[in-house]
């Protein structure tokens, strides 16, 4: 897959002006040239699931996200609510002292937690990932073979 996509105005790269076209392009068609993220839940997503989705779409402001997103943002949506679900569950089996019961959620709510991590990451749902979109990595540069090569 090789490296993620670094926007043009946060490139170090000397590239020529074609490349830089096609660079100006490629953002260009991955925000703006896209069809928009659907404001509505899709009818499959369970009432929670829905909320979420409902939540994230009021609060993803100026994230480059679209219609191509959206089974992602749905599988982060479908985690969120088994995460939902199960810490209920847990809850309600701690309740009636069944120890037990209340033990066997804890590898959902492992695996749901682990889902939920990489997509929001995925999707620019948390704040690394939005600083990770927004912040120039600060690479310094070898000035002869020397450096470079030791």
């Amino acid at each position: 897959m090789g490296r993620k996509y670094k926007p043009l105005a946060l490139s170090k790269a000397n590239l020529t002006k074609v490349k830089q076209e096609a660079h100006m392009q490629a953002e260009i068609l991955s925000s703006d040239g896209l069809p928009a993220l659907q404001k509505t839940p899709p009818r499959h997503l369970d009432p929670i699931a829905s909320q979420e989705y409902k939540r994230i779409i009021n609060s993803i402001g100026d994230l480059p996200m679209r219609n191509l997103d959206r089974s992602e943002l749905e599988n982060y949506c479908t985690w969120y609510s088994v995460y939902k679900n199960t810490s209920i569950k847990m809850k309600q089996a701690l309740a009636n002292g069944d120890e037990d019961e209340y033990y066997s959620y804890i590898g959902i709510l492992n695996k749901a937690t682990a889902a939920i991590k990489g997509l929001a990451s995925d999707l620019g749902l948390n704040v690394n990932s939005r600083m990770g979109m927004n912040m120039p990595k600060n690479e310094e540069k070898k000035s002869s073979l020397a450096d470079i090569f030791g």
